[in-house]
Formats: C-alpha cells, sequence, structure tokens
C-alpha cells in the first residue's frame, strides 16, 4: 500500500510545471543587426570599402548607379562575415557617379536597415581639341586636358595614315600646340592623346588645312630692318637675316653680330608696338622657312616686330611702315645721282603743316625708331611744358603689346646693365630703350649712347670718311633698295635758305619739290625739344673718324629760322630724322 502512494505522488508531480522550467518563448531575443560602409577609396573602375557589423549572421552589399534601385540578383551575401571586412568592387566605369549599399541580419533573420554610400570613379586622363589656326607654314592648335601628365601629339598629311611615333610634352590644362614645317594649302589631320601614370585616352583627331601661299614677300629685292606696305594683305620677310646682313666694316672691333640668324627650337615672333590698334596681326615665325609672316591692315602708321628666343628674348626686330609708296616721287639732291625718298621714314603724308609728316626718331648709328609727337609745334617754344622723355603732353601716341613690353623706357649709357663694349648688343636686345648720354666712359665721347672707345662704332651706318664711301649696313634703318644719305654736303651741296625755303607756319623748309619738316628732335636725355623750330636729320657720317680723343658726335642736316646747315655735328645720342636716299 505504502509503494502504490510513492507511485502515484511521482506521476502527479511529473503531470505539474516546476518552479524553475521555461517555455520557449521566454529565451532570450539575439541583438539587433548593424552595419556601417567605410573607407571608401574610389579608382577609376574600382572602389574598395570596408563593412563593418555587429552582432550580423549575414551581411550584403551592392555598388549601383546612382539613382538606380536595387534587386534581388544585385546583392552579394556573406555568411558569418568577420566583425571587420575590406572589398572591393571591379568593371565600373570611370568618372561614374555610384552609390554603395550594404544590410545585415541577426541569427533570427530580423534585417536591419539598409546603410549607403555615394562615390564617383576616378576620371581617366581626357584631351580636347580647340580651334586649329593654320598659316601657309604652319599651325597652331589649342587643346584642353584633364587629370593628364603628359601629351603626346604628331601631325601627318591626310592621307598618310596614322602616325607611328609621337611628340611627348608635359600636359597643361590649357596648351598650344606649335606645328612648323608644314606645305601650304594641304590637309592634315592632327592627333594627339593624354596620359598619367596608368592609363592614357583615346586617340584624339583634328583635321585642318594651310593656307595658301600667298604672302607677298617684302624681302625678294633684299633684307633690311624696315619694310614697306602700302595696301592691307598678307605680308612675311627672312627672319634669318640682321637687316642687310653686311657688318659695319672691316675692323674685327666692329664686328658686333653676325650677318646671319640661326634660329634655335622655340623661337617666335610678334609685334611690340603700333602707332594704332589692329595695325598688324597674326604675326608668326615659321622655323623651317625662317620667315616672319603678318597680316597687315589698310591703316597708315607704324609698328614693329620682333623674333623671340625660346626664353622671350629679343633676337632682332623690323620696322614695319604703312605708308603710300615715298619712292613714287623721288627727290633729287643736289646731283641726278642723289634720289631722296619723298618722306621721312616713318611719315604717312607729305602734305605741309601735317603732324602725320613727321618721322620717327632715330639715335645715330641705332636700326630702331622711336615714337615722334602728336602736334606740329611746342606749345611754348623750345621747351616742353610736361613729363620727362615719352611721358610729356605731345608724345605721339601708340599701343603696346603687353605680353612683352610696358612702353618706352630710357637708360643711361654708364648703368652697369650695360656690359663694357656691349652697348650695341643691348641696343638690339632693347629697341625700346633709348640710351640716354650718362657720363663718358673712357673715350666713348660726350653725348655718346656707347659706354666705350668711339672708334669701332665710327661706320655703324656704313660711311667710311676716309674714302667718302657709303655702303649700307645691318644697323641701316632705311627699307630695301635705300641707305641713310652719306654726307649732306655730298648729296644736298646747295643746301642753304635759298634752296631750302621756308614752308608752313613752323620753320619747315622745301627743296627741289620735296617737303621737310621741323619736328625738332630727342634730347640726348630723350626728351623732345623744338619742334616745329628746328630740322635734324642725320647723315650716315659721324664726326672725328678715327680720332678717338675727340668727341665722338654724328653729321647732320640742320634748321632753323636764320640759318640751314649741310655740315652740322650733334651729340650722336639725340634723336634725329632720316630721309632715306637710294643705293
Amino acid at each position: 500500500m505504502r509503494r502504490l502512494f510513492v507511485l502515484l505522488t511521482a506521476a502527479w508531480a511529473a503531470l505539474l510545471p516546476t518552479a524553475c522550467s521555461k517555455s520557449d518563448s521566454d529565451a532570450p531575443r539575439p541583438l539587433p543587426a548593424k552595419v556601417t560602409i567605410e573607407e571608401v577609396t574610389p579608382a577609376r573602375q574600382a572602389v574598395s570599402f570596408t563593412l563593418k557589423s555587429e552582432q550580423a549572421a549575414r551581411v550584403a552589399y551592392c555598388c549601383l548607379s546612382q539613382g538606380t534601385a536595387p534587386d534581388a540578383s544585385a546583392w552579394t551575401q556573406l555568411e558569418s562575415p568577420a566583425a571587420s571586412v575590406t572589398l572591393r568592387v571591379e568593371g565600373l566605369d570611370a568618372g561614374t557617379a555610384y552609390t554603395l549599399m550594404a544590410r545585415a541580419e541577426n541569427a533570427k533573420g530580423e534585417p536591419c536597415e539598409a546603410v549607403s554610400r555615394d562615390f564617383e570613379t576616378l576620371r581617366l586622363p581626357a584631351l580636347q581639341f580647340g580651334e586649329v589656326t593654320a598659316t601657309a607654314e604652319g599651325a597652331e592648335a589649342s587643346v584642353t586636358t584633364s587629370d593628364a601628365l603628359r601629351l603626346f601629339w604628331a601631325c601627318l598629311p591626310a592621307d598618310g595614315g596614322e602616325p607611328s611615333e609621337f611628340t611627348e610634352v608635359e600636359a597643361a590644362a590649357e596648351m598650344k600646340l606649335e606645328i612648323r614645317g608644314l606645305a601650304a594649302a594641304t590637309d592634315y589631320r592632327l592627333y594627339a592623346y593624354v596620359a598619367d601614370a596608368e592609363s592614357r585616352s583615346e586617340l584624339a583627331v583634328k583635321p585642318f588645312r594651310t593656307a595658301d601661299l600667298s604672302s607677298v614677300d617684302l624681302s625678294a629685292s633684299g633684307t633690311a630692318n624696315c619694310y614697306l606696305v602700302s595696301e592691307a594683305g598678307v605680308y612675311s620677310f627672312a627672319a634669318d637675316v640682321r637687316g642687310n646682313g653686311v657688318s659695319a666694316n672691316a675692323d674685327a672691333e666692329s664686328k658686333h653680330f653676325d650677318g646671319a640668324i640661326q634660329p634655335g627650337e622655340g623661337w617666335s615672333a610678334d609685334w611690340l608696338w603700333a602707332s594704332a590698334e589692329g595695325l598688324v596681326s597674326g604675326v608668326s615665325f615659321d622655323a623651317a622657312s625662317k620667315r616672319i609672316r603678318f597680316e597687315a591692315s589698310a591703316g597708315r602708321g607704324n609698328a614693329v616686330l620682333a623674333l623671340f628666343d625660346s626664353e622671350q628674348r629679343v633676337v632682332w626686330s623690323w620696322h614695319i611702315w604703312m605708308t603710300e609708296d615715298p619712292s613714287a616721287h623721288l627727290i633729287e639732291g643736289s646731283s641726278p645721282e642723289y634720289l631722296f625718298l619723298d618722306r621721312n621714314v616713318g611719315a604717312t603724308s607729305t602734305a605741309v603743316d601735317d603732324v602725320a609728316s613727321f618721322g620717327l626718331f632715330y639715335q645715330w648709328g641705332r636700326k630702331d625708331p622711336f615714337i615722334a609727337t602728336s602736334q606740329l609745334a611746342n606749345p611754348d617754344g623750345a621747351a616742353i611744358p610736361d613729363g620727362e622723355a615719352f611721358q610729356s603732353a605731345i608724345e605721339g601716341t601708340c599701343v603696346f603689346n603687353a605680353a612683352h613690353t610696358t612702353g618706352w623706357s630710357t637708360l643711361r649709357n654708364d648703368d652697369a646693365s650695360i656690359a663694357s663694349g656691349q652697348s650695341v648688343d643691348y641696343a638690339a636686345a632693347h629697341p625700346m630703350t633709348f640710351i640716354t648720354y650718362g657720363a663718358q666712359v673712357a673715350s666713348s665721347g660726350v653725348g655718346a649712347w656707347f659706354n666705350d672707345d668711339n672708334v669701332q662704332y665710327a661706320e655703324l651706318w656704313g660711311y667710311d670718311f676716309m674714302k667718302r664711301n657709303n655702303q649700307k649696313t645691318m644697323f641701316d634703318p632705311c627699307p630695301p633698295g635705300y641707305k641713310v644719305p652719306g654726307w649732306y654736303q655730298e648729296v644736298m651741296a646747295d643746301a642753304d635758305k635759298t634752296t631750302m625755303a621756308a614752308a608752313g607756319e613752323h620753320q619747315s623748309r622745301t627743296y627741289k619739290g620735296g617737303y621737310w619738316p621741323a619736328q625738332g628732335y630727342r634730347m640726348d636725355s630723350g626728351r623732345l625739344s623744338n619742334v616745329g623750330r628746328y630740322g635734324y636729320y642725320w647723315s650716315a657720317c659721324s664726326y672725328n673718324h678715327n680720332y678717338p680723343a675727340q668727341n665722338f658726335k654724328g653729321y647732320m642736316l640742320y634748321w632753323y629760322s636764320r640759318a640751314v646747315s649741310n655740315n652740322s655735328v650733334q651729340n650722336e645720342a639725340i634723336g634725329g630724322n632720316i630721309r632715306c636716299i637710294r643705293e
């Protein structure tokens, strides 16, 4: 009986819940999963990133173009991921906007809220052609690049196939490619691509055609430092000769330059100054033909073009004189063998009392012109009322090419920046600098723009005083076929107050039908003086030739109201006029 009771009690107890047992619904819930996208590093066609997760049994991620919704197939799933895992997605497009997305689930399959990160893949090097400006001998192409280190280019005739070799240069955001040595009136293709350390752009192609070889050759009848242009058009001249290429004389001292210019790589040409806006344009230098080419307007005036080396230093310069043909009505000198142009160098008129009849000013022995005045006479007699050299109220107007110059300047002959014996070299390299007289250096002479022995400069314009021989030189400022007159006692031996009669209201003169304006001069300080009162016309002849102890001066044709002299001497640092005579 006792045994039966124990068994019944045990069975009943088994049917009752115990105090320490729990149902499945009371088991602890897993914590929610969490995922973040960190350390996103785009490449050109890929992206690296790190997924960091917590309480995640599974993680999924996808990469889609921005604005695209993912479908089930877009996701890549990771089972039992590490807390931090670095991943990389390949096969993306360069320079494209993408979105990275990630989600996670905990052990119960409960998802967390998806997270996203936007990014853009890096761009490939890119190139775009702009305008191509072509002449008969070459072209200049504008190019823009991005994300590039080097640019590779080649130019071939249009029927020549694709290039096998390229010229390599450093890439910049905006570039100019100079292409030289092309044939006129020919179709070409310009090829180019850019690259960085890893990749390159597609090959770009730009077709163009060179211009017809229709420029007027100003140097066809001989080279010079001055060329005449009488109508609008395209012109060119040989830029591999200094002036006419003739040395000053046979002395080794005076041979400051070789007559020939040997152009180097990277040389160019441009205008320095002009007496009006737009007189010349499109100035270029073709290395293959060694020619400077430019376009002239129909305007009248003066401009100076220069040849620059690769460091933008002036190698040589040329004066473009834009006027009616001054040789159409030549003026006879004291004998029929002497024939003058009908106007001063730089003048655009022969009318009496016309300021356009004033020519440009020249220092003795230099080829470089300096601007004249804007008025027929000083407002107040001989004195200039305002300013110093190139700053007075009556200075002529002109425009400057800001890429190469800030305007006219002056510099003393004894300035340390002019090396001893290098005055002529400095003058040629600085055609807009009026070298003033500061002091006599050795036997340079009072009133000189030189800084050493004057004897070596006595024949810069080619007149041999001892032999009475006048040979045009590379420093002569006259156009082809003409030169600075040798000595006015020879070429205008009869010049006096009777043969040079007064004309107009400002002390100008006429001689055998030609008009000679009294436009004054530039003092050896560069300052204007005696405008409308005196005439100062240089000859090629120097005073006291071969006498270095004497002051060095130049002979002039000179007059004022009471006298005319064909044998005047003046400081050669002053600026006087030039009336060219036929060679």
